[in-house]
């Protein structure tokens, strides 16, 4: 009797210890997997393919805006002076502050793919010590992983970076407006001159 339940004793604690044994290598393998230098790579690749879409979308909303800002001076004669330098000065610290920004959204993209790979991660190694994936964890992983890169494709948004040029918009709207305000100056419907010239007017 009591060898009997000795052998049954060992044999349950040979099969924890094989279950444990399994679970801590299905633990080791989703940590090998998620920290290998291959996926910290991709973090690297998704961050520079994020800055460099990002930083086209301020290359491109500088050039509209010096396109912008040359026609406006020009218009109002001011090509040369202080007022388009003062202008040319907002441009481009517009255009630094844009760039900066995305720095900033490239770097907080590959933080949300990093977090959401350990989000992942937590889940496998979770589902790990419940003693599941002892057979097809590495497709698990392979999956899971593709998830998060598939998820994070959706992270680039062009209208993340609006209004990166709003002081040298405000220039260009201004520069407009007075334009329209010298062009009803000198127009004849509505001045002193005008009011001379039509019928009715104090001066006949």
């Amino acid at each position: 009797m009591g060898s009997s339940g000795n052998q049954a004793a060992n044999a349950a604690n040979a099969a924890n210890a094989q279950r444990q044994a399994q679970i801590n290598s299905s633990i080791q393998q989703i940590n090998n997997a998620y920290g290998s230098p291959q996926r910290q790579q991709q973090y690297a690749q998704y961050g520079q393919s994020l800055n460099n879409y990002y930083t086209n979308q301020v290359n491109e909303q500088e050039a509209q805006n010096a396109r912008q800002l040359k026609f406006a001076m020009a218009r109002s004669g001011l090509t040369g002076g202080s007022a388009a330098a003062d202008a040319n000065t907002q441009l481009q610290k517009d255009y630094t502050q844009g760039l900066l920004q995305a720095s900033q959204q490239a770097q907080s993209g590959k933080a949300a793919l990093e977090q959401s790979d350990v989000n992942a991660k937590n889940q496998l190694i979770s589902l790990a010590q419940q003693g599941d994936y002892t057979g097809s964890l590495p497709s698990e992983i392979s999956a899971s992983q593709n998830a998060s890169l598939d998820a994070a494709k959706g992270y680039s948004n062009a209208n993340a970076l609006q209004n990166l040029f709003s002081g040298t918009a405000a220039i260009y709207s201004n520069e407009q407006n007075a334009a329209a305000q010298r062009r009803a100056q000198m127009s004849p419907f509505g001045s002193l001159y005008g009011w001379g010239m039509a019928s009715g007017s104090p001066w006949g």
